[in-house]
């Protein structure tokens, strides 16, 4: 199993271990953790040895569409995955499109929502698999219902 190194950015440590919980529950990979408490914390540690990002979106300092883009700004192609309370589709497209979020889980969220955020990005053998699909592509809320 491949080892892959997360940065999990919450300003509560309650969900970074709640997402690192739901992560290592799933089995699918054995993961490296990275933790940062807002964005601005999370831009001081985004390295090139980071992998996958899982980003809540409320937090001072810097929110996670902020970090988000910053990233995607700096070239980073990586899959973002945003895990928030934020519910309404418009939050939901500005995390897809104005952030470039890869994926969007709503807390509380369980096992099962993290494995169908994170499938398509890790392999059976736990590695990455290649690039993300392209920034520039719009996505949509309703683009997980309708390929499945």
């Amino acid at each position: 199993m491949g080892k892959i190194k997360a940065l999990v950015v919450d300003d509560s440590k309650i969900m970074r271990s709640a997402v690192k919980r739901a992560l290592d529950q799933l089995m699918v990979a054995e993961f490296e953790y990275v933790e940062a408490m807002d964005g601005q914390d999370a831009l001081d540690k985004f390295n090139d040895d980071i992998q996958i990002m899982f980003v809540d979106w409320n937090m001072p300092n810097m929110t996670g569409v902020e970090f988000s883009r910053a990233v995607r700004d700096q070239g980073a192609k990586i899959p973002i995955i945003m895990v928030t309370a934020e519910k309404s589709m418009g939050k939901v497209d500005k995390a897809l499109n104005e952030g470039g979020a890869n994926e969007y889980i709503t807390k509380p969220f369980t096992a099962d929502k993290m494995y169908k955020a994170i499938s398509r990005y890790i392999d059976e053998d736990g590695n990455m698999i290649g690039d993300s699909e392209e920034e520039s592509e719009k996505k949509s809320f309703f683009s997980g219902i309708l390929k499945s």
